[in-house]
């Protein structure tokens, strides 16, 4: 799902929603799981929701957010 094709819209990429998930992170420390979905789809449209798990797997790969499984919440991981 990383590796777009001719007919992937970059908008909707998971490069994209990841991006945006971090903007929003960084703005908002914590955001519940459903919240932030909410959040993608308003700003970037329906057709995010196919990608929204693989942006979140892609982050939490990279080390880039950890997942604060008492609360559902998602935050930036900033120990690096």
């Amino acid at each position: 799902m990383i590796k777009p094709n001719r007919h992937t819209n970059p908008d909707f990429s998971v490069i994209n929603i990841s991006a945006f998930i971090i903007k929003l992170l960084k703005a908002n420390y914590n955001i519940e799981y459903g919240k932030l979905q909410n959040k993608v789809i308003q700003e970037l449209g329906e057709k995010a929701v196919e990608n929204y798990p693989y942006a979140l797997n892609f982050l939490y790969i990279l080390g880039k957010i950890k997942y604060q499984e008492i609360t559902d919440t998602f935050a930036l991981d900033e120990t690096e």
